[in-house]
């Protein structure tokens, strides 16, 4: 039976930021009691520090609690490294090769990542959106192959068949985008946390073009702004459409399966993707990343205490 009447903390602890919830965990259901926000696993150099830093106030109050992770603290660059687990899986296959280990007496758990080799013939890795996805299959069940993408700093194709992840595909559009801002002569930072519509439309439309090549159009993102007089923030639209067209083209090249998409992830980038289904006629359905999150940790831990040894 889970100690201290069903209270644990579990967190999404990512590349770019971390996300943590205590719960109460009760007839194998997950309710959030408080939240907590910081750096991701790229900004900080001690994860342990940072992470009683932010959550050391709930062990005050309630002693020692079971903590279930997952994301990037994971990886050779986290915490504490969590093997991969090899495509097609299912949350059993994640709970088995999960690691425990103690800091400061609270019992850590970093749930293992997903591997597959996909469809070019290479190696692709995930952490993190693997629950996402258990979460999604939880509440969907799909009958029948499925598509889903997950937006983000490294975007997500993932293929759903028989309640497993059968293969994925990574796209880096977020990175990129970043990498592009700040380290090229494309663009400079910008402070603007939306897109330009009407660029951002411009950019999409061309980087779905049928015989539009990224290459080719990228630099249009530096000269737009000195041929047509284009500010950074519309320059920042176009090459985040362009960007965006690009990732779904190629999806639909690569997935044959490409009528019906689900998509998880936050409102806004979300939204954006959402536009270029629109665009082509795609069907699609949006779900929330944290909501993905809570249900997938839930499937989880719910495996997880479904053992009488660990029990």
């Amino acid at each position: 039976m889970l100690p201290n009447n069903g209270l644990m903390v579990i967190g999404d602890w990512g590349t770019s930021v971390s996300r943590f919830y205590l719960c109460r965990f009760n007839q194998q259901r997950i309710t959030v009691l408080a939240r907590s926000q910081g750096r991701g696993i790229k900004h900080i150099s001690d994860p342990q520090a940072c992470f009683f830093e932010l959550c050391q106030g709930w062990f005050d109050q309630h002693g020692s609690l079971p903590v279930f992770l997952i994301g990037t603290v994971g990886a050779d660059i986290g915490w504490k490294k969590s093997p991969y687990v090899a495509c097609p899986t299912d949350p059993h296959q994640l709970v088995d090769n999960a690691i425990s280990f103690n800091a400061q007496g609270i019992n850590i758990t970093i749930l293992p990542g997903v591997t597959c080799t996909n469809i070019h013939g290479l190696p692709d890795i995930m952490r993190g959106e693997e629950t996402q996805l258990f979460g999604f299959l939880s509440q969907c069940q799909p009958q029948k192959e499925h598509l889903v993408c997950l937006p983000g700093t490294h975007t997500k194709w993932a293929l759903l068949n028989n309640q497993q992840i059968q293969s994925f595909v990574t796209s880096p559009v977020g990175e990129l985008f970043e990498v592009l801002c700040h380290h090229s002569v494309l663009l400079n930072p910008s402070i603007h946390q939306r897109a330009c519509e009407m660029s951002f439309t411009q950019g999409l439309q061309i980087g779905m073009g049928a015989n539009s090549n990224l290459l080719h159009t990228l630099f249009a993102t530096r000269s737009l702004q000195v041929i047509n007089n284009m500010d950074n923030n519309q320059a920042a639209g176009y090459l985040s459409g362009l960007l965006i067209g690009a990732d779904v083209k190629a999806a639909m090249q690569d997935f044959h399966l490409f009528t019906q998409v689900s998509v998880i992830g936050s409102d806004y980038i979300c939204s954006l993707y959402v536009q270029a289904f629109n665009h082509i006629g795609i069907a699609n359905t949006l779900f929330s990343s944290e909501e993905a999150t809570i249900l997938g940790l839930q499937t989880l831990v719910s495996s997880h205490w479904e053992d009488p040894i660990s029990a």
